[in-house]
This record gives structure tokens, C-alpha cells and sequence, in this order.
């Protein structure tokens, strides 16, 4: 049997409620909580009036952040049968990079995310959260982070695609390093974890399955 401790990361495109709902899980289950640097990123509110001359940096900083937060999770937590909530899962540099960096800089990088990503933890179990385009843009708005405010709406698209072809399992880019993760896929346009009571025991007993599941998988 496997004693690592179980890995659940939640991912989606911006704006769809990824801190939020980690926070709420983090709160009911109890786990280590892992959560991405994002405003820590130099490159970010740069990047965001001109994506094509600031994309490599601003990947760079969260690629190499998030491998670090990554082999310390391991270390720390998983290696010692904890188990962790993040609010990220590290294949979104793949899904970013790849709408912002050129073909050559793309290939390049994927081939550095290769190296370090492979030896990383990966998650047992995915939440995939995804909204329409007009629930995020609104979203975006109301947390109202600086460097957002002149978020194209054409990038969210992009980005919200993207994501669908990343979890599609049919797709030649879903590709999990090996892995095979349980994905919860939830559609949460009309869903509100901290508001309403049924929705928030509706993404917690999903979970629930899906640890029990994968429990008794580990005990076969």
C-alpha cells in the first residue's frame, strides 16, 4: 500500500473560483493547503499590457516557483502520509505557455518543464472547475486585482479552450506525466460554494467519492 499522503489540486481557467473553493475544502477536510504564488510574480502586471514581450518571464518566475513550493510539498507533507489541498496544478504553465510564448519559446520550455516536472509529486485527484466566459469576466472584476483590470476577454476564451482541451480525454494534450488522476469536472456558472449550503455539500461529497475510491484502489 502506498502511504504518501493523498494529493488533490483544484484547476481552472482565471476566475473561476480555484482559492475559493480550496479554502472551503481546505476548511471542512482539514489538509495541508497549498496555494499558488501569483501577485509575488514581478513580471505579471507587465505582462498583462503586453503578453507577447513579457510571456517567457513571466512563465519562467512561475514554473520554477511552483516546482520549488512542489518538491517542498513532497518533503514536508505527502512523504509523511499528510494530505494536501492545492489550489493549482502545476500542468497550467503547459496550458498558459502555450497560448502566450511563440512556437520556438514553447518548445524550448516545455522541454525544461519535462526535466523538473517529472520528478514532482502529482496529484491523485483533480478538481476541474469551469464557467462561461461572461461568469468569469465578472469574477475578474470583483476581486478587482490591479493587474487584471484590463483583462482581454479574448484571452480568457483562448484560456477557457485551452483548459478544455487539456482535460478532454480524448486529446492529445491531456497528459498527466503518467499519471491517471481521478478528474471531478464541475460546471460551477450557477454554483455558489459559500453562499449556498447545497452546492458546497454537492463539491463535498464528489470529493468524498472520489478519496474513497481512490482509497480503495491503494488497498487492492
Amino acid at each position: 500500500m502506498d502511504n504518501k499522503g493523498i494529493f488533490i489540486a483544484i484547476e481552472g481557467p482565471i476566475g473561476v473560483g480555484k482559492t475559493t473553493l480550496a479554502n472551503i475544502l481546505n476548511e471542512h477536510f482539514g489538509y495541508t493547503l497549498l496555494r499558488e504564488i501569483v501577485e509575488e510574480n514581478p513580471f505579471l502586471s507587465k505582462f498583462y499590457t503586453d503578453i507577447k514581450e513579457y510571456a517567457l518571464q513571466t512563465e519562467s518566475f512561475f514554473l520554477f516557483n511552483r516546482v520549488k513550493q512542489l518538491e517542498d510539498i513532497e518533503k514536508d507533507v505527502l512523504s509523511k502520509s499528510n494530505n494536501v489541498i492545492s489550489d493549482y496544478h502545476i500542468i497550467k504553465n503547459l496550458i498558459f505557455a502555450g497560448i502566450t510564448l511563440d512556437k520556438m519559446q514553447f518548445h524550448r520550455y516545455k522541454q525544461v518543464y519535462n526535466i523538473f516536472v517529472n520528478d514532482l509529486p502529482q496529484p491523485d485527484i483533480i478538481i476541474y472547475l469551469n464557467s462561461d466566459i461572461d461568469v468569469l469576466m465578472k469574477k475578474i472584476a470583483l476581486r478587482d486585482r490591479s493587474f487584471e483590470r484590463q483583462m482581454d476577454i479574448n484571452y480568457i476564451k483562448e484560456l477557457s479552450e485551452e483548459y478544455k482541451y487539456y482535460f478532454n480525454p480524448f486529446s492529445i494534450k491531456h497528459n498527466f506525466m503518467g499519471k491517471s488522476p481521478i478528474i471531478i469536472e464541475v460546471d460551477n456558472s450557477n454554483l455558489d460554494f459559500i453562499n449556498n449550503p447545497d452546492d458546497k455539500k454537492f463539491i463535498i461529497k464528489k470529493l468524498e467519492d472520489a478519496i474513497s475510491s481512490l482509497e480503495r484502489s491503494k488497498n487492492v
